[in-house]
């Protein structure tokens, strides 16, 4: 009896180490080969930081579809150059929430081909509140859950410099931004 034990311990750590070293592997490829804050939210969306050409060739490859650019002065034109990505661009200022450029951000993000990556330069601030806002419209979850994603450690939020986005998530009226955000993808101002 005490053999048979021995032998399913070993057993049993033989491949908690096998299924540690494909881990390893597997995360070291993955962040060479894509962005910073790289996650997926949904089937269809993916948050990230700004992604480099590499990176961008790798997204392709993955069958990310389109991408949307939160940042002020940095175009993804250069970086995508020479992948299928359709690319979307809202400037945005995490410390200045503007109320029209969330509709049109999460307008874009509605009728993107999908999958679609949303990122800003370090995936954090930008990149959070309008992935939160997109699951509250579109997946249904709550301000409770969004917010409670939002400040998760692995994305980053600088809740410090940017308090007013956990707010603007927490005071925003959901079926206002909706009819908004349907309204202008629907072609409608």
């Amino acid at each position: 009896m005490e053999l048979l034990i021995k032998k399913g311990i070993y057993s049993c750590v033989k491949w908690l180490l096998l299924l540690i070293s494909l881990t390893a592997g597997l995360s070291a490829a993955a962040s060479e080969n894509m962005p910073d804050n790289f996650y997926r939210v949904t089937p269809e969306l993916y948050r990230s930081a700004q992604p480099n050409h590499l990176q961008m060739q790798s997204l392709d490859r993955i069958g990310i579809r389109s991408v949307l650019n939160l940042r002020q002065w940095h175009s993804d034109a250069d970086e995508a150059k020479g992948t299928g990505l359709i690319l979307y661009r809202v400037p945005m200022n995490a410390a200045a929430i503007n109320d029209d450029d969330v509709v049109i951000a999460l307008s874009f993000l509605h009728r993107a081909a999908k999958p679609a990556l949303v990122h800003c330069w370090h995936g954090s601030d930008r990149t959070g509140m309008i992935v939160a806002l997109y699951q509250l419209l579109f997946s249904h979850a709550t301000k409770s859950e969004v917010l409670s994603e939002l400040r998760r450690p692995e994305y980053g939020y600088h809740q410090q410099f940017y308090p007013d986005i956990a707010r603007y998530i927490a005071a925003i009226n959901v079926e206002e931004l909706r009819a908004r955000v349907l309204s202008l993808s629907a072609g409608k101002l």
